[in-house]
């Protein structure tokens, strides 16, 4: 199926590894355009040359996105592109830090810049064609039992869930769809599933059993429904949040 999105211009939060990079990929085989930041400038540089072979124009920022004013200075990949179709905010982390401390590492790392995001996205997203602004949530957003310290993570991708929701309804009268897609556990090299694995062999094969597949999903499996739901080919959905679980979360999804 042709996606319709040779020639947009696309920009993606953390696109060097996991699933950003299987989103930018994704989007570059299509014929998108493509900026990526991250904190990494190695991953920066060798991401951006692998987008370009696919003959496409992609640019990069290494930059820490809950640093606001690198964020701001930072982002000049909408002037790079010459403008922007589809913003995906990917960026998210595990909890490190514990009481107070984590609450508020949380706050920052998977509620707030999502916020900061959309917010220096929108007015651009508005001059675009097809224009979509897409979050990367978790079906921990829905759970009431989480592992040990990830009360703030699922909280805070239940907060993002809502915010994407008033969004989708405030902006559709400018053309702009808003949705937001929730993998279950996913796994890649050098990713939490890859670190539970090795650790915790007993948790990564009870988890992967959850799913009605009997796995893990793969990161090009939820890059495959974002860069669905940024096409025209899913224009009339819009204020939607996507579960790519496997049907782990055993409740209608409404």
């Amino acid at each position: 199926m042709d996606l319709e999105l040779k020639g947009k211009r696309a920009i993606i939060t953390g696109g060097t590894r996991g699933i950003g990079r299987a989103i930018a990929d994704r989007l570059a085989a299509e014929g998108a355009d493509v900026a990526i930041c991250a904190r990494t400038e190695a991953g920066v540089i060798e991401t951006v040359e692998a987008l370009k072979a696919q003959g496409v124009r992609a640019f990069g920022s290494a930059l820490d996105v809950r640093d606001a004013d690198a964020f701001r200075t930072g982002t000049s990949a909408v002037r790079d592109l010459g403008g922007v179709d589809i913003a995906i905010s990917n960026v998210s982390t595990r909890p490190t830090l514990e009481g107070e401390e984590g609450w508020r590492e949380a706050f920052d790392t998977d509620f707030l810049q999502h916020v900061r995001f959309a917010e220096l996205s929108l007015s651009k997203l508005a001059e675009g064609r097809d224009a979509n602004l897409l979050f990367l949530s978790s079906i921990a957003a829905t759970l009431t039992i989480l592992p040990p310290g990830e009360s703030a993570y699922g909280t805070m991708k239940a907060a993002l869930i809502s915010y994407m929701g008033q969004l989708a309804s405030t902006h559709g009268s400018k053309g702009v769809r808003v949705n937001a897609v929730s993998p279950g556990p996913i796994f890649f090299p050098g990713g939490v599933w890859d670190q539970i694995g090795k650790h915790q062999p007993d948790m990564f094969k009870r988890v992967a059993q959850m799913s009605a597949l009997g796995r893990h999903g793969t990161p090009e499996e939820v890059a495959d429904a974002v860069v669905f739901l940024c096409s025209p080919k899913a224009g009339y959905i819009t204020g939607a949040n996507l579960r790519v679980d496997g049907a782990m979360v055993k409740t209608v999804n409404h």
